[in-house]
């Protein structure tokens, strides 16, 4: 007999004393409650490292918070799941935005339906399955929903807590929140570059912290009129038609990326490169800053979708100065009202009256063609009085993207063929209100500009427009390539070109503005057609002036530094 410790005998007799089947059954009920437990959370943890390929404290919390709170109505398998297709879908999402427009997803995205549908095109294969398994997890989940717990309701409350705090609480609690999560969990709001801060800090901790209620810029002391005053035109208060022209683009000085609007020089048009403050979407801020003259770079977000019911009424913006001149102000786009909010946001803005798709004659299920747009602002130029100065103001959709694929082109048949018919609606609206302004005896001038370039980014890239530098991944399709996280100067240049083209009655008038333009950022447009009507709002000749700079004096490192120019507290005393 082998020769052991009395008290390691004592331990196998007792052992050998145990039913067999009583410790079995202990065993399987504890792994069986381990497995419930863990096995979720292993599920949650590895499916969320599949979508995006990244370890962190703030990622794993908010996948965590995500999954606590769909864990109350679902079965937890079925909630982990759930949690895994949602952060999918919103990470695809969040790429194909940046992709197509170099932004990334922002909470009010989430809530701004009318904005879904210019991306609803642009759906690939991913988003549609992250889809289909959310609906499954749910369907699964509720049918084999657990019994309710407080814990478990506990649990689910914590994430809709913290948003509801960064929603609607100014003070200690957000100011708490926002520093623990900076420092325990190594997750600061970079409220100044949302790339970078969804890079940093993942796609779900982002979303929560753009939930943020907005702030309105304070009012107080600026030093914008220290720029000076600069006269660059004379007054001779012509009628005005700016148009937006969507996704507009050509080269001017090479033949790298010929497109049919550069006909456009043919038909009596100057034309100069400027440079938009977005690529690829986001026409609401390459709008913005063609209406008030400000930059689109110094506030946080989409400034129409943030700012639309905090405008005031009287707003001081590139119409109202048309309109204290006299002048009937007249806003239109060929596409929804509630689209980036241009309803709410136009009267504050100094337009009289504003045209919509809704009351155009649209029967296609493609994009709205421009035809309907020029065809209702020369009826509304028409029933001016006789004598009457009118300024139009028209915001182009016919090319808008996506762009089909054709053998590989990147969309870029599909939309050379859509601006060809653009461009000839184009050529006819101008004949049409050159005849009228003629008729009525009335100087006109036609400024049109591209709100950024098409999200063309594979066939800019192939045509050499874009090289190697520029990205920090590549793909074959426009929603593989993304930019690098920090573009140089020039590069942001070279992205951010679009064209204008200006046609007046006096083509010497023309070709001064196209000149004076040449190489600025959007938003000196308004400086140069300020300048063409009388009125003593100092701003304009201090943007004047400032826009009289070289131009690579006025492509900052980063955009943000603009705020050094145009501080808050002119955006308070201008719009707010």
């Amino acid at each position: 007999m082998l020769d052991l410790p009395p008290f390691r005998i004592m331990c196998i007799r007792l052992f050998m004393s145990m039913p067999y089947f009583v410790s079995l059954h202990s065993f399987k009920k504890i792994s069986a409650r381990l497995a419930l437990l863990v096995g979720p959370l292993a599920v949650l943890l590895l499916g969320r490292y599949f979508v995006d390929s990244h370890w962190g404290p703030q990622r794993i919390l908010f996948s965590v918070l995500l999954f606590a709170l769909l864990a109350l109505p679902l079965n937890r398998w079925a909630a982990a799941v759930a949690a895994i297709s949602f952060e999918g879908l919103l990470c695809h999402a969040s790429w194909l935005k940046e992709g197509q427009t170099g932004e990334p997803l922002l909470a009010r995205d989430l809530f701004e339906v009318s904005q879904g549908v210019s991306l609803a095109s642009y759906l690939n294969w991913e988003m549609i399955v992250f889809a289909l398994l959310a609906i499954l997890a749910i369907g699964l989940g509720v049918w084999k929903r657990p019994r309710f717990a407080w814990w478990r309701l506990v649990l689910a409350l914590l994430l809709p807590t913290l948003l509801l705090v960064r929603i609607f609480d100014h003070g200690i609690l957000t100011k708490t929140i926002s520093n623990n999560l900076a420092d325990h969990f190594d997750a600061p709001y970079l409220s100044y570059n949302f790339i970078q801060n969804t890079r940093q800090n993942g796609l779900l901790a982002h979303l929560y912290q753009t939930a943020e209620s907005v702030k309105l810029p304070a009012a107080g002391p600026h030093t914008f009129y220290q720029l000076g005053a600069l006269k660059t035109q004379e007054v001779i208060e012509p009628d005005v038609a700016l148009i937006l022209c969507e996704a507009c683009f050509t080269s001017l000085n090479d033949e790298r990326f010929t497109t049919p609007i550069a006909r456009l020089k043919e038909k009596g048009f100057s034309a100069s490169m400027m440079l938009s403050p977005v690529y690829g979407g986001g026409t609401a801020e390459a709008e913005f800053e063609m209406l008030t003259g400000l930059s689109s770079a110094v506030l946080p977000g989409i400034d129409y979708q943030n700012y639309a019911s905090s405008y005031r009424s009287n707003a001081a913006t590139l119409v109202s100065r048309y309109k204290d001149a006299g002048y009937r102000t007249i806003g239109m786009h060929n596409f929804h009202g509630n689209f980036w909010k241009r309803r709410d946001v136009y009267p504050s803005f100094g337009f009289d009256s504003t045209r919509f798709v809704e009351e155009m004659s649209w029967k296609t299920r493609t994009w709205p063609d421009d035809g309907l747009l020029y065809n209702t602002a020369l009826k509304a130029y028409a029933e001016g009085p006789a004598k009457g100065k009118t300024m139009l103001s028209l915001v182009t959709v016919m090319t808008h993207g996506n762009y089909t694929d054709r053998d590989f082109d990147g969309g870029l048949a599909d939309y050379n063929q859509r601006l060809d018919a653009a461009v000839t609606y184009l050529e006819k609206f101008v004949k049409q209100l050159e005849a009228q302004a003629k008729k009525r005896k009335r100087p006109l001038v036609i400024a049109l500009i591209g709100d950024h370039k098409p999200s063309l980014t594979a066939a800019f890239y192939r045509k050499g427009v874009f090289d190697d530098t520029f990205f920090r991944q590549k793909g074959e399709r426009n929603d593989k390539f993304r930019f690098a996280y920090n573009l140089t100067p020039v590069q942001w240049r070279k992205r951010a070109e679009v064209p204008l083209f200006i046609k007046a009655s006096t083509p010497e008038l023309a070709a001064s503005m196209a000149s004076n333009l040449a190489d600025k950022p959007m938003f000196c447009l308004p400086g140069e057609l300020a300048q063409l009507v009388p009125g003593q709002d100092p701003f304009w000749g201090a943007l004047s002036s400032l826009c009289s700079r070289a131009p690579d004096t006025l492509v900052p490192t980063h955009q943000p530094a603009w705020r050094k120019v145009f501080e808050p507290a002119l955006f308070a005393e201008r719009l707010f």
